[in-house]
């Protein structure tokens, strides 16, 4: 009777040191475990962010393509707002909100404000008087795009307008959309 105390005795002593082990082994999977998923949830709000800007982007390229629509003087139509290239600073115009305005006047006024809209103009004169005057929301609730830009060209022989938004990336990169319709 006695030899088989000292055999349980003995395998209980040997079983304390496995239990640790096994805890120790276990805490280690979970970390690797909580860290995959952390490095997962970094990649999709990168990803969200991602799409919200492509998202917006091309909310104002259809915004700028309905302006467009909206004024359709020229020939090919919407001619009159060909020729805005990405760099160029937003147009000084008449806010037609308040003021009646000839679609000559109307075009400078929606190139204007698109290009304010697009965000990489924020400190530009003409966008800070727009906001002033309440044309545009302020800065703190629609920023716009990170360096946001954009073009605007007609095709005389087909008379498709090209929108052009872009945009710089969390990476750095720049992103950009095309928009291309008939009026």
């Amino acid at each position: 009777m006695f030899p088989m105390r000292n055999a349980r005795t003995a395998l209980r002593k040997r079983n304390r040191g496995v239990s640790l082990i096994e805890l120790l082994v276990a805490i280690l999977v979970m970390g690797i475990g909580v860290l995959g998923i952390t490095g997962l949830q970094l990649v999709s709000l990168q990803n969200n962010r991602s799409a919200l800007l492509r998202a917006e982007a091309v909310q104002l390229a259809y915004d700028m393509m309905d302006r467009v629509r909206a004024n359709p003087t020229g020939t090919p139509l919407g001619m009159p707002y060909s020729g805005l290239a990405l760099t160029d600073t937003p147009p000084a115009s008449t806010d037609c909100n308040a003021n009646n305005c000839s679609d000559a006047d109307m075009v400078t006024f929606d190139q204007a404000v698109w290009k304010c809209s697009l965000g990489g103009f924020n400190d530009d004169n003409e966008c800070i008087d727009l906001r002033t005057n309440g044309v545009l929301p302020p800065i703190t609730e629609q920023p716009g795009l990170p360096d946001g830009d954009g073009s605007i060209a007609v095709d005389n022989a087909t008379g498709v307008v090209s929108i052009v938004v872009q945009w710089t990336a969390q990476d750095g990169a720049a992103q950009s959309i095309t928009l291309n319709s008939r009026t």
